[in-house]
């Protein structure tokens, strides 16, 4: 009985040890499967970063060169403005140029009868309209109508009403000639401003005034 019973408590351990065994060998293969998943994580991890930083490269390269084509679209403004703006001195001249040359026919059929002045073309051009005599008949002639000569000569309304503080509409229009020979400087010709008198009908009284017929 004794040795049944050792028999028995041996073929237990065995059993048991067995179980151990094929316990481990459980262990020891999950450790395998998470080893093998902890490398297919590291795959995946580097994959992403890896993607991530040539994202990151292409996104760069992109700003780059948009920063560039914005360099260069301003630096074609720029030229295109100064461009434009050569072309429009050039019109001005050439507007300046055509005027002067229109002036000067009729300063050679006044020659003797007012004064002149030589442009720089070396065209004569009449004088009488910008000094303060000739001024002085035509804002006679002008009068009432001295907004609309304004708007001729090109003020806006708001510009015109600063020229309500002086008294008579005579100085108004004075004041008006003198400002507007001020801003068009060379381009103020006489033509000009005999044109405007036509127009609000009081070129005959100017020419009149001014001896021109």
């Amino acid at each position: 009985d004794e040795l049944c019973g050792q028999c028995r408590q041996k073929t237990k351990v065995r059993e048991r040890f067995d179980e151990l065994k094929q316990e481990v060998q459980q262990l020891k293969q999950e450790v395998q499967q998470l080893k093998r998943q902890s490398a297919d994580n590291n795959k995946r991890m580097e994959y992403m970063r890896s993607s991530h930083e040539e994202e990151l490269q292409a996104k760069d390269a992109a700003l780059g060169s948009l920063q560039q084509s914005l360099v260069a679209v301003e630096k074609a403004k720029k030229q295109s403005e100064a461009a434009l703006e050569e072309k429009l001195k050039e019109k001005d001249r050439m507007i300046a140029i055509i005027e002067q040359l229109a002036a000067g026919g009729k300063a050679q059929a006044h020659a003797g009868a007012l004064p002149t002045e030589t442009s720089s073309v070396g065209i004569d051009i009449p004088s009488f309209a910008f000094d303060v005599r000739s001024l002085t008949k035509i804002s006679s002639c002008v009068g009432v109508q001295w907004r609309a000569f304004g708007r001729l000569l090109g003020f806006t309304n708001s510009e015109l009403e600063d020229y309500n503080r002086f008294e008579t509409n005579s100085e108004k229009t004075y004041q008006l000639i003198s400002a507007w020979r001020d801003k068009l400087g060379r381009r103020a010709t006489t033509q000009l401003l005999l044109q405007a008198c036509d127009d609000i009908g009081v070129k005959g009284a100017v020419e009149d005034k001014l001896g021109l017929q």
